[in-house]
């Protein structure tokens, strides 16, 4: 079941960043070409950019943690024995999901305070609670990935601080 969700929530994420991230393209190609052929940009396309760029950042942060490419510290890990590595690494793993949990009240009533205003872009005149809907949509998302690689480091048999993957290179051991 969890191999399910994990997937389903991997397809979401790469699926949702990599339109964002092709649409913002897009959209700033064209400006550009409007801007120095016809001498007239959209109004409107810096902003959707930004905003589509926000949304990016906080899904493709659950998208590192998946990955295991968050920023990390693991030379106390690499001189323990295996069982020593694993509860290190998992203890990380379940520190930083309940940040990410604290992150997702915080940013949840920083939704709802906007929603209530009823606050508009300028540009776009889109509610800017779809803007902040991205916060906490994007911790509860790295809350989950953060649970589960919590769970993969513990039940793991492979060395968790080794690269699991023969394509990711690991600069601090290159001689």
């Amino acid at each position: 079941m969890w191999k399910k969700i994990d997937r389903l929530l991997s397809n979401f994420e790469e699926y949702l960043t990599g339109l964002l991230l092709l649409g913002s393209t897009l959209l700033l190609f064209v400006n550009v070409f409007l801007r120095y052929v016809f001498r007239s940009s959209t109004t409107w396309a810096e902003e959707a950019i930004r905003y589509a760029l926000i949304w990016v950042t906080f899904i493709g942060s659950s998208i590192c943690a998946r990955r295991g490419s968050h920023v990390g510290i693991d030379i106390f890990a690499q001189m323990m024995p295996m069982r020593g590595k694993k509860i290190i690494l998992a203890s990380g793993q379940f520190i930083s999901a309940i940040s990410m949990f604290f992150c997702v009240f915080y940013s949840w009533k920083m939704f709802m305070l906007v929603s209530s205003t009823g606050q508009k872009s300028p540009a776009l005149l889109m509610p800017m609670s779809i803007v902040y809907f991205a916060m906490p949509l994007g911790f509860s998302l790295s809350a989950i990935q953060f649970v589960i690689a919590g769970i993969r480091a513990l039940t793991n048999t492979a060395d968790p601080v080794e690269p699991q993957a023969m394509d990711e290179i690991d600069l601090s051991r290159v001689n």
